[in-house]
């Protein structure tokens, strides 16, 4: 059959059918309903069958948009045999994900690669295409996998092209994604195609149907039907300016009333089954389609025979919707009633259907519905969960548990970022209201979503004071830990002795009652120094405790924990795991502080670039939901980054950004955080008297600062700053403070910095042997930046004392150290003092030499940005050039600095000009 006025369209998806060199693998296909991408995609597929390609995928359905990984099950259904060619942890990785295996939900990156690992198996018999109708429909998580699939084609003999509705204005196209708009035929096309299919037209009734269709094709083939019959009258009593989808969906309509009842009824229980036209005539589903119902229905054109297991489906989505429309009230809940029993077996499928079939509040009903909420949120979608708990509220007949119900999808809501709808759920839980510890667990749900979107630590203090005490002696359990908990975490931030005294008192009062998780939560962060001792040990056992199945928050919690006990390196997999409830539970905040979380145990592991790309990628999550104490936490993070590597204007940059936010709200950690990386930066430089003037910002010389969770860890900053700077009775006072607290017992990563500082202020006798005893500390390998520190200090105590041969072999190791993770700034100053030992080292503008180093090292891409900041453009304006995104900018400038030997933008110039003349001669 011709397709007349697709060309360009055709051309598009026969390329991407071939894969000739330099056509993207994937095309996607977006337009008004009835232009066509239908019958372009079909087309598509039987181009390719021809070609001897196999043919994946299926089509998104409205009623399956709510069911995790319903469009995975749809895609591997074919091909599950496959599933035993890969290996066996993505093979189980797949059967748990498609309901063949128990266990928990795996993350979704571990789902992306088991995917792609059975494509590729599939992909080794022979080339394969992926074709998607109604994609708009596919349910989030597998849109999730399947965008990462679509990126990651290249390799192998496979392509996709999906189908769906147009981009809306606000919708963002990710960069590697090929979009083709099919647009209305133009006017002679529309002429020819209407010609074709109805040749006798009255010249009237023609002019009128090009005028009315605008060039949609679906239009010039059905309208023509419906003029000069009953289905008209539908037509005619709409305004000449109606929608065409209205007008179209007026036709069918038209139709569908034209069918007997019981057709009628069997059509309508099809539609909201998400076009599920396989039904057989049995005695178990009366109500399904007969073939002779199928024959009439096709005469009158609302389905068309096909190649899909059924052998029929509906002719367009609009038809579907039309006979939705067209049925009563009473009729559409009766239809979803018949099909909550046929998906007895099918929880997720049938709760839908029951939801949509109940007319009055029915407890049976809602607690049916909530139960399976929480499946929904364990098993792939908080957001989706959000939704089902909203009507189990509506559903509920108790005010009280409508209440109830209604505060557990403001926490959902508040979990997947969307606070603008927690805090409408709360008001709407609050009119129910006449619980008190209910009414305390809606304030405390109310102080997170201000602690997470405005960093209001005065207001969050006023509503947790204020829960704890609506709650009176009854509020106990969950409620009462979450208040306390929240109540701890924001005196954290807050850093204020008065608020710490008064979170004392409540665990003086109510400690009893409260969980052994709050207690930890308290003691790591009300002083660690002075009550973290021994948590480390109950935090291991808290780990071990935890279920398969823990609720992300209280992960996220012990993770925080981890954070201030120097032992996140050791759960990095809970960590992975948060971080995949952005796109698997839709567990946004918690997915948020994943990437903080990340981001620093990279950062202390020497994986600068993935600390770099993880903190990035929170900080975009972040500003994308408004979550902005979060999204200051991870600018802490990139600022400490900059300074470790040396890059002084953007550490400052970040601080001038933090503190201004900060100090307003009176957040100490930021205030505490923000002075640490200006410290660090200062230190890079040897600037003792800056990096001195920033540690005693944070606490004084020869005292830890109480309830100032950072103190213990600028011990050695401090000491290092006061040594340099002529403040020898500072130093030695600070390392007595540190002794006195036994912070080298606390955690190893402190161990080695209290071990150094030891070190520094020793007598010159003692000194070399402290410094050993610290390199010679367990696991020392484990954090190189430190470790690189300390060797550097060891390298100058020998050079300066006129001891040469002791001080190379330190300072080669720490300059090795610091070019292996980028810290190019101490990677300079550790080459400075090795040639101050007679080494000949040479000056690395560029760091490796000529245009097969670091030109070759720098992509085109990397280069043009490299240019673009050199003129003096910022990482957005770069981006809006480029069509990227200011993070990826960020990125690529994170790498490119190490390549050139710089640290700084303001290096980018001379860096790219000495490049250009190395590259002359050749």
């Amino acid at each position: 059959m011709d397709i007349i006025g697709r060309d360009r369209e055709l051309a598009a998806l026969r390329e991407t059918i071939r894969r000739p060199p330099g056509v993207p693998p994937n095309l996607v296909l977006h337009g008004d309903p009835g232009v066509g991408k239908t019958v372009l995609l079909r087309a598509a597929i039987g181009y390719a069958e021809q070609r001897g390609v196999r043919v994946l995928g299926g089509t998104g359905y409205e009623s399956e948009a709510q069911m995790a990984f319903a469009g995975l099950y749809q895609l591997f259904a074919p091909v599950l045999d496959h599933l035993d060619r890969v290996e066996p942890f993505h093979r189980d990785v797949l059967r748990r994900v498609l309901g063949f295996q128990p266990g928990p939900i795996p993350d979704r990156l571990a789902i992306s690669v088991a995917s792609l690992a059975v494509l590729a198996s599939v992909a080794e018999d022979g080339p394969v295409l992926i074709a998607v109708e109604d994609a708009h429909w596919v349910d989030h998580p597998t849109r999730e996998v399947v965008m990462f699939l679509l990126l990651r084609l290249q390799p192998y003999d496979i392509r996709a092209i999906f189908a769906r509705r147009p981009l809306t204005s606000t919708e963002r196209v990710t960069p590697g994604i090929h979009m083709l708009e099919v647009e209305p035929l133009e006017e002679g096309a529309a002429e020819a195609l209407l010609s074709l299919l109805h040749p006798h037209l009255p010249e009237a009734v023609r002019r009128r149907v090009l005028r009315d269709a605008a060039g949609n094709p679906l239009a010039l083939a059905e309208l023509p039907e419906v003029f000069g019959t009953d289905a008209a009258a539908g037509l005619e009593m709409l305004p000449s300016g109606a929608p065409l989808r209205t007008r179209l969906e007026s036709g069918f309509a038209g139709r569908a009333l034209s069918l007997p009842a019981p057709s009628h009824t069997a059509l309508l229980i099809t539609a909201l089954d998400g076009d599920r036209l396989e039904h057989r005539s049995e005695e178990a589903q009366p109500t399904s389609l007969s073939p002779r119902d199928l024959l009439e229905i096709e005469r009158l054109g609302l389905i068309t025979r096909d190649s899909t297991p059924s052998g029929v489906r509906f002719r367009h989505p609009l038809v579907r919707s039309a006979i939705i429309n067209t049925a009563s009230p009473d009729e559409v809940r009766a239809a979803h009633a018949v099909l909550a029993e046929q998906h007895r077996a099918d929880p997720e499928r049938r709760v839908w259907h029951l939801a949509a079939a109940a007319v009055e509040p029915k407890e049976e009903v809602a607690a049916e519905i909530e139960q399976t909420a929480y499946a929904v949120s364990v098993r792939g979608g908080t957001g989706l969960a959000v939704t089902a708990m909203q009507r189990a509220a509506a559903l509920t007949p108790d005010p009280g548990d409508a209440a109830r119900r209604l505060q557990r999808a403001a926490d959902l809501a508040s979990e997947c970022g969307r606070l603008d709808l927690a805090q409408r759920l709360l008001d709407e839980a609050r009119r129910h209201l006449d619980d008190p510890a209910r009414s305390a667990h809606g304030l405390t749900t109310k102080a997170r979503i201000l602690l997470l979107r405005d960093g209001d630590l005065a207001a969050v203090r006023r509503l947790l004071t204020r829960a704890v005490a609506t709650g009176g002696a009854s509020m106990t359990g969950p409620a009462l830990d979450g208040a306390v908990l929240a109540r701890v975490v924001a005196a954290s931030y807050a850093q204020d002795p008065v608020e710490w005294e008064a979170v004392r008192d409540v665990f003086a009062g109510r400690g009893d009652h409260l969980g052994p998780h709050v207690h930890l939560l308290h003691d790591v962060l009300y002083d660690v120094s002075r009550t973290g001792h021994g948590a480390a040990t109950r935090l291991r056992a808290a780990f071990e405790a935890l279920p398969d199945d823990a609720p992300p928050g209280r992960v996220a919690e012990l993770c925080r924990a981890a954070t201030w006990l120097d032992l996140l390196h050791d759960y990095r997999l809970q960590v992975r795991d948060l971080i995949a409830d952005e796109s698997g539970r839709g567990a946004v905040t918690y997915a948020a502080s994943g990437y903080w979380f990340a981001a620093h145990d990279h950062y202390l592991s020497g994986e600068w670039e993935a600390a770099e790309t993880a903190a990035s990628a929170g900080l975009d999550l972040c500003v994308r939901h408004d979550l902005e104490l979060l999204a200051h936490d991870l600018r802490c993070s990139l600022g400490w980054f900059a300074a470790g590597r040396g890059d002084v204007d953007s550490a400052r940059e970040y601080s001038r950004t933090v503190e201004q936010w900060a100090e307003p709200r009176g957040s100490g950690l930021h205030l505490t955080l923000s002075a640490r990386n200006l410290a660090l930066a200062a230190l890079s430089q040897g600037d003792y008297e800056s990096a001195y003037a920033q540690c005693v910002r944070v606490s004084p010389a020869g005292d830890l600062a109480r309830h100032v969770a950072y103190a213990p860890w600028l011990v050695f900053d401090l000491v290092d700053a006061a040594v340099h700077s002529g403040r020898p009775r500072e130093a030695r006072a600070h390392v007595a403070a540190a002794e006195r607290a036994s912070l080298a017992d606390l955690t190893p990563r402190l161990r080695l910095q209290i071990f150094a500082a030891r070190a520094l202020v020793a007598p010159e006798d003692e000194a070399p042997a402290l410094f050993r005893a610290a390199l010679a500390l367990p696991r020392v390998e484990q954090r190189p930046f430190d470790h690189a520190r300390v060797r550097l200090a060891l390298g100058e105590f020998h050079r300066r004392r006129h001891r040469p041969g002791d001080a190379r072999p330190e300072l080669r190791r720490a300059a090795d150290l610091f070019a292996r993770i980028g810290a190019t700034a101490w990677r300079q100053r550790a080459e400075q003092e090795l040639r101050a030992t007679g080494v000949a080292v040479a000056q690395q503008v560029v760091p490796r030499t000529s245009t097969d180093s670091a030109a070759g090292d720098l992509t085109a891409q990397q280069l043009e940005v490299a240019h673009l900041a050199a003129s003096g453009l910022s990482n957005k304006e770069i981006a809006e050039r480029l069509y990227l995104s200011p993070r990826t900018v960020s990125a690529h400038l994170y790498r490119i600095f190490p390549k050139l030997g710089i640290t700084s933008r303001s290096a980018l110039r001379d860096a790219l000009e000495a490049l250009r003349h190395t590259r002359i001669p050749s």
